[in-house]
């Protein structure tokens, strides 16, 4: 069986281990991504921690995951967000691919976890959105079993887009929840884990912080499933931790603002690979990519 070095670059973290083609997680390991250094010093680590991997495992290529707008085709980020300086114009399949000697490909994050999902999240659909709610909101969108990613390779950033005339995640991601917080309760370097023991708790304060984000969040998936029509909305990221509560609060508010006949249509559910989606979902593109590329 063959196996892949994957890597999942975030904005905080790298995970990063061998992956089989079956998509099994042989070994995993996780290092600080230091963003501050800039793009380049991001690929100098990944390629750093790749070598003493290589050089003691038999492997077919490298998978990549990567925070940006990536060019799949030529494994360029053509854009990047404040979060990872100076990444713009990284060509990181051509410097890992000669720093390491084996065949890369590389491609966002969002697209990858989606990707993991539609392989091995036993969601049942060909047809779907994804959305990881973190520190911002990213997206993705899979329609007749193929990832979407737009002309220039920015499809899925609805992040950007406007609910009640404001960015979609300055309100309805983890950053937009804390806002909330400090809103209605004293200010602090809140966790969203602290912000929803308080509201199990019954805080009014802080039950009045998590309806504002929950009013944001299904605004935007509400006019996502308007516009998409999808089997499934998948929702990822940390705060989905909190589980079934967490899907069924989101379930009860997109109700508010959907017509009936979208909402029976189209089914909200978690991502079922955490943490992992994103390696996993890379080696699932590195794979369709060789095997596109050998037919061309």
């Amino acid at each position: 069986m063959k196996h892949y070095l994957a890597f999942d670059i975030g904005g905080t973290q790298i995970k990063y281990g061998i992956v089989t083609e079956k998509g099994d997680i042989l070994s995993h390991f996780m290092m600080d991504t230091e963003a501050h250094q800039g793009g380049r010093a991001i690929i100098d680590k990944v390629i750093a921690a790749g070598k003493s991997i290589v050089a003691d495992h038999s492997l077919s290529g490298i998978a990549i995951s990567t925070a940006g707008q990536v060019n799949f085709h030529t494994g360029m980020i053509v854009a990047a967000g404040d979060t990872i300086p100076q990444y713009t114009g990284v060509e990181i399949k051509k410097l890992v691919s000669e720093a390491l000697g084996l065949p890369v490909e590389v491609r966002n994050d969002v697209d990858c976890a989606a990707l993991g999902e539609m392989w091995l999240g036993d969601h049942g659909s060909s047809n779907f959105i994804a959305l990881t709610v973190g520190t911002g909101i990213g997206g993705a969108i899979v329609i007749d079993g193929k990832m979407y990613s737009g002309h220039s390779f920015s499809a899925g950033e609805w992040g950007y887009m406007l609910v009640d005339g404001e960015p979609f995640e300055k309100n309805a991601s983890v950053s937009g929840l804390i806002q909330f917080a400090n809103h209605y309760k004293e200010k602090r370097q809140w966790t969203g884990k602290e912000i929803f023991d308080l509201y199990d708790q019954g805080d009014e304060e802080i039950q009045m912080a998590v309806r504002q984000f929950f009013r944001y969040l299904a605004m935007g998936i509400s006019n996502l499933i308007y516009i998409f029509n999808p089997e499934k909305v998948i929702i990822g990221g940390g705060i989905t931790a909190r589980g079934a509560k967490f899907l069924q609060e989101v379930k009860e508010e997109v109700e508010k603002y959907l017509l009936p006949s979208f909402n029976k249509n189209s089914e909200i559910v978690l991502a079922n690979l955490s943490n992992h989606a994103g390696m996993i979902g890379a080696v699932y593109h590195f794979l369709n990519s060789q095997r596109e590329s050998l037919t061309e």
